[in-house]
């Protein structure tokens, strides 16, 4: 099977990031980022909602608070329904399932995959044609399950997946709101909390995109470890709260 066009190089950590997160995996075990959800969780929302909005998102169909907070249920049900299974992996349905809690409501007919010329993402990037993009989509999540992506740190296998599915843009409508959330699968089910993106990092979220279309793919993983390590804060928080 052909590997993606990443340069694996690229993603060696350049900081202590990882030994960082592990010290507050250790300290923080999944059962208890678990528990603290009701201090992160509206926060997830937020984040997300910041940045969907143009550049980082098109400005029709405006995602409700409602949907989001449907959509990041949904996704953190599914990312922890195999607790320590590396293994488990996000497939078609899911990613359909996700467009469609994010995008419609019940009964809606709901548009999934793009079938229009997909919206650059820097300049001279192309997205695939949407006929190409089932086969694209079926080679991606195929690669995303190999022996290679799983010696991974689940922080990488995040920023790798933000960047392929930014790449593809596969989805009809919200994709670049749907890849965001669904980057979070990968440190949720390794007993991370999500990827809250931080709404005053706009600029710097702009810059890493950029830098990882040209295959400079560190900072887009450091800025998520960032993310992340602020998300642990919020559970302490709620464990000081508690005592």
């Amino acid at each position: 099977m052909a590997e993606l066009p990443i340069y694996h190089d690229s993603y060696r950590p350049s900081s202590n990031w990882a030994k960082r997160l592990e010290a507050a995996r250790q300290a923080h075990p999944a059962a208890a980022v678990l528990a603290a959800q009701p201090r992160w969780l509206p926060k997830w929302i937020a984040g997300l909602e910041a940045y969907a909005v143009p550049p980082f998102d098109t400005a029709s169909d405006a995602t409700t608070l409602a949907a989001l907070e449907r959509a990041a249920r949904w996704l953190l049900a599914r990312a922890t329904a195999k607790p320590g299974d590396q293994r488990d992996a996000l497939t078609m349905d899911d990613l359909e399932t996700a467009c469609r809690e994010l995008v419609g409501e019940q009964g809606d007919t709901v548009q999934v995959w793009r079938t229009a010329a997909g919206r650059p993402q820097v300049e001279n990037h192309q997205p695939a044609a949407p006929a190409a993009l089932p086969v694209l989509l079926e080679m991606t999540l195929d690669w995303f399950t190999t022996d290679a992506f799983a010696e991974l740190h689940p922080v990488e296998q995040a920023g790798l997946f933000h960047l392929r599915l930014l790449d593809l843009q596969p989805f009809a409508a919200r994709t670049n709101t749907l890849v965001r959330l669904l980057s979070s699968f990968y440190v949720l089910r390794a007993g991370f909390p999500p990827i809250i993106p931080i709404a005053e990092e706009q600029s710097a979220y702009r810059d890493v995109v950029g830098y990882a279309f040209q295959m400079i793919t560190q900072p887009g993983v450091e800025l998520f470890a960032r993310w992340l390590l602020a998300a642990y804060s919020l559970i302490e928080t709620e464990q000081e709260e508690r005592r």
